[in-house]
């Protein structure tokens, strides 16, 4: 690494086109740099969350430029993914307090403020670029469920809170699963998905093997997984047909 190449990558005069090069660059020091910089844009800043070194991410979450509040994820057909706000208080609520759906996530009461209250500490998480709590839209934004991106390590993150409202089409469930792998290997630059599924929760188990995740350890409450990039893209070419070209 040069001075110059340092320099450039710090400085806040920098152009948003060249801090987006050097964003990919090989030195984690100078992507170390970009993740400081105040003047990288937010798509920049996405593309440095799932970022291997440990420095990179540090700083990351310690630029004060804030992400936008409302991100979206169009990489399928028939669904929108939405970062939620104060305003989808009631809609989330309702979806926990349904006794179809909420056998497998934690337990919430049934209190409106509260859940305001989570969503606003949940805003502060999201500037940090720390977790991302999607609403799940048709095409008109007619809410249709949840899904959660979160507790990102180094190069692997976690998906969850995933709640289909039973009226939606068939099909959401499987395009709000794509568009997540969609945005976090390739808008966030993750390599590799980790999570966990209840035992009991027999369905959801079978889908993530039939989407070609590896099952890694199990205990008397859980199962874990992890799924790979390089595993969802063999996996991807089944599924073309929710996704846009």
């Amino acid at each position: 690494m040069s001075h110059e190449t340092f320099r450039t990558a710090s400085d806040p005069e920098t152009s948003e086109s060249v801090l987006s090069n050097l964003s990919k660059s090989t030195d984690e020091i100078v992507r170390g740099a970009v993740a400081s910089n105040e003047s990288s844009n937010l798509s920049t800043l996405l593309s440095l969350v799932g970022d291997e070194s440990p420095h990179v991410t540090d700083n990351l979450m310690n630029n004060k430029k804030k992400s936008a509040s409302n991100i979206e994820v169009k990489s399928c057909k028939n669904i929108i993914l939405t970062t939620s706000n104060i305003d989808d208080a009631e809609f989330i609520l309702s979806l926990r307090m349904n006794s179809n759906l909420n056998e497998f996530v934690s337990k919430v009461e049934g209190d409106l403020s509260k859940q305001k209250e989570w969503l606003v500490n949940y805003k502060k998480r999201e500037e940090k670029r720390e977790e991302f709590y999607f609403i799940i839209k048709d095409l008109d934004y007619k809410p249709l469920g949840t899904v959660r991106v979160y507790d990102f390590k180094s190069g692997s993150f976690c998906w969850g809170s995933w709640m289909v409202n039973p009226n939606s089409p068939r099909k959401t469930a499987i395009e709000s699963a794509l568009a997540v792998y969609e945005f976090a290997f390739y808008t966030l630059g993750f390599s590799q998905c980790h999570f966990d599924v209840r035992n009991d929760n027999v369905k959801v188990i079978n889908f993530h093997k039939r989407m070609g995740a590896t099952e890694i350890k199990s205990n008397d409450l859980d199962t874990f997984f992890i799924f790979t990039k390089s595993q969802y893209e063999e996996t991807k070419p089944r599924y073309s047909a929710f996704l846009k070209g």
